[in-house]
């Protein structure tokens, strides 16, 4: 008998704290306000926004959940730090008081990353890469979103897994090569010339080298359109 007396007791204490707390603005409550605040002010931003760290002061303060409040941004909105401060009346109107709210906010969006050991000069494929959501604090400047970009491509260095893929990490790949036989390609108004040649140089797709004409023994400039193909101007 006397344990459902205890057990009454405190299911009617804690039961009206808790009622009674539910009358106030909790730490969630404020933390969901900032958000949507910030929400409202960075649409532009792609990518889900989440908040890092957060911050209220002056931290346990009792305000009844009836009474409305007014905000307004310590500066311009933006990812990482953000300052909101709230002003909070009463039913009558009147100033009840000033809440100020400090959150770090980031996104989180799509990038290529690697997915396992990738030695020096190797071409990138599908097997090597995947799309990872990871925080707009860890992407560098010249990450690549797109898969797509990557493949066939190039790599500058030997790249270990896990590494956010970068425009500086690739290169175009050597399409001829030195000694390699090729075809010069003439290009005029209303005809096209093309004539067996020896590339002397390796070259990538849009780089100029030097060739030799195998018929006049000429060395030309040539633009690298193909596997096996150079372009002149005529």
């Amino acid at each position: 008998m006397k344990k459902i007396i205890i057990l009454v007791i405190i299911f009617l204490f804690f039961g009206s704290f808790n009622l009674q707390a539910e009358e106030f603005y909790s730490h969630f409550d404020f933390k969901r306000i900032f958000l949507k605040e910030i929400k409202k002010e960075l649409k532009w931003v792609k990518g889900r926004i989440f908040l890092r760290d957060f911050k209220i002061q002056p931290e346990n303060i009792k305000i009844p959940r009836y009474y409305g409040y007014q905000v307004k941004f310590m500066g311009v909105p933006k990812l990482g730090s953000n300052v909101v401060i709230l002003k909070f009346y009463n039913e009558y109107g009147k100033l009840f008081t000033t809440v100020r709210l400090w959150g770090y906010i980031e996104t989180r969006i799509p990038v290529v990353v690697i997915t396992r050991p990738v030695s020096d000069k190797s071409i990138l494929t599908e097997k090597d890469l995947k799309i990872e959501t990871i925080s707009v604090s860890r992407i560098p400047q010249d990450v690549i979103f797109d898969k797509a970009i990557a493949i066939g491509k190039q790599v500058r260095m030997s790249l270990k897994p896990g590494t956010i893929l970068r425009f500086s990490h690739l290169e175009k790949p050597v399409i001829i090569k030195r000694n390699q036989e090729i075809y010069i390609v003439a290009r005029g108004r209303n005809f096209i010339v093309r004539a067996k040649g020896i590339a002397l140089q390796n070259g990538k797709k849009g780089e100029f080298i030097k060739v030799k004409n195998l018929s006049s023994k000429k060395i030309l400039q040539a633009k690298v359109i193909s596997e096996k193909e150079v372009e002149v101007n005529f």
